[in-house]
């Protein structure tokens, strides 16, 4: 039992680290670019970001620490390559978006990997439910991210 728990704390702090590291590079280009472009009403203020992302890291850890662990279960590698592929896509819609400043491609980044977000909730969503509901609250804020990726896009 103690096993699994020093396992889950291993996955929380893997993915606090690399968000950790991802908040580092796009504050890197945060200012003047970001802060100069046209932004919807509905951006909120930097300092729910850096609320948000370790709370929605801690969920993705648990979410990724369940899939790993039945990862032999055929039912649930769907699921598993889903969460892959989008949290390899996650990783890279910072960079893409602050470093490189691709608004358009980190629109369609986000807009893929939300649907790989709700594919992976479908896909477990009758073998691990509780991945789904772990999933929950990231795909609302990707949903609520695509809109404000897509308003920067279109009036910059």
């Amino acid at each position: 039992m103690q096993n699994r728990w020093v396992k889950i704390l291993l996955w929380i702090i893997f993915f606090q680290i690399i968000g950790a590291y991802l908040g580092v590079i796009t504050q890197n280009n945060i200012h003047p670019w970001y802060d100069n472009l046209t932004k919807s009403s509905l951006t909120p203020p930097a300092i729910l970001f850096a609320i948000v992302w370790p709370i929605l890291y801690v969920l993705l850890a648990l979410a990724a620490y369940l899939l790993w662990q039945n990862r032999l279960n055929q039912k649930v590698k769907p699921a598993l390559y889903c969460f892959i592929t989008q949290m390899l896509m996650n990783w890279a819609w910072s960079p893409i978006f602050f470093q490189f400043q691709w608004l358009a491609f980190s629109l369609i980044l986000i807009l893929t990997l939300t649907l790989l977000t709700l594919a992976t909730i479908f896909f477990a969503k009758d073998t691990i439910r509780t991945i789904s509901l772990l999933l929950m609250p990231y795909s609302l804020w990707l949903v609520f991210a695509s809109y404000l990726n897509g308003y920067i896009w279109f009036f910059n």
